[in-house]
């Protein structure tokens, strides 16, 4: 399995029958749009997700967005057919501590986390083949966690796509600050407003028929309303993979050019949900 940049375009969590533990804010919040819409358990207790398809779907991967879960927290990821496991994932850590070449002694905290800076936090499982699904369960363990609750945001399940090229060098990604600073009447620098959202702007040079067929029809039926996943850099981990790696829509026109034999390039924008 290649770490080439991953976008899963079509969610079948979404259209999941979703059960969990307990229910501060309800599970079907996962399958909305927008960050206000959470699921929230109603304490730190083990908490398990279920979610069953209204058909067998094969499945490349797993995302949990917007999560709190601590850095000695543990999520598992089971896959089942029939009632029978057919992928699990076995417990994980969600939060990547920070590794002792980075770690100073006496000024960071042991067990940190870079992670935890950024405004949002994922984790994802990749399954290292498709798997056939009727269902999956998602446990998550994290009792000593300082919130007092868990959360998660959007959840992202299905197949990818996944080009035989990664984006062509000059790749930009841009930290939208949302804040605005206004001068008062004194000459004061006030800030008004703040959050984060990011975009991601590529080029892919080198598309044969296969991939260029492939993404066409991809990006034609998710359209700019439709909430995606990508991922420049999977599997390769720290904020290098996180700062890259959001739910998002299209924001740019979608256009294809055969600029030599077999073979084709596009340029596309991504802006953060």
């Amino acid at each position: 399995m290649s770490e080439n940049m991953r976008i899963i375009f079509d969610n079948v969590h979404d259209s999941a029958a979703l059960t969990a533990t307990t229910n501060a804010l309800p599970i079907a919040n996962t399958q909305r749009t927008g960050r206000s819409y959470i699921w929230r358990s109603t304490s730190s207790t083990d908490q398990v997700i279920t979610a069953t398809l209204s058909s067998p779907k094969f499945l490349g991967a797993l995302v949990l967005g917007q999560h709190n879960i601590s850095t000695t927290g543990r999520v598992r990821i089971e896959l089942l057919l029939s009632g029978g496991v057919v992928f699990d994932s076995e417990f994980r850590l969600p939060s990547e501590v920070k590794p002792l070449g980075e770690w100073i002694v006496g000024v960071d905290p042991w067990g940190v986390s870079n992670l935890t800076l950024l405004p949002t936090r994922q984790f994802v499982v990749w399954m290292d083949e498709e798997i056939l699904c009727d269902s999956y369960r998602i446990t998550i363990n994290d009792p000593s966690n300082p919130d007092g609750y868990l959360q998660l945001g959007r959840i992202f399940a299905g197949q990818y796509y996944s080009p035989d090229k990664n984006p062509t060098y000059g790749l930009t990604l841009e930290w939208q600050d949302f804040g605005e600073n206004v001068r008062t009447e004194s000459g004061s620098l006030r800030t008004i407003g703040e959050g984060f959202a990011r975009a991601l702007n590529f080029d892919l040079d080198f598309l044969n028929k296969n991939g260029m067929a492939d993404l066409t029809l991809n990006l034609v039926r998710a359209g700019k309303g439709k909430e995606v996943y990508i991922n420049i850099y999977p599997e390769q981990g720290g904020v290098k993979e996180a700062a890259h790696a959001f739910v998002a829509k299209r924001s740019s026109n979608f256009s294809t050019t055969a600029n030599f034999f077999n073979n084709w390039a596009t340029q596309l924008t991504f802006e953060e949900a």
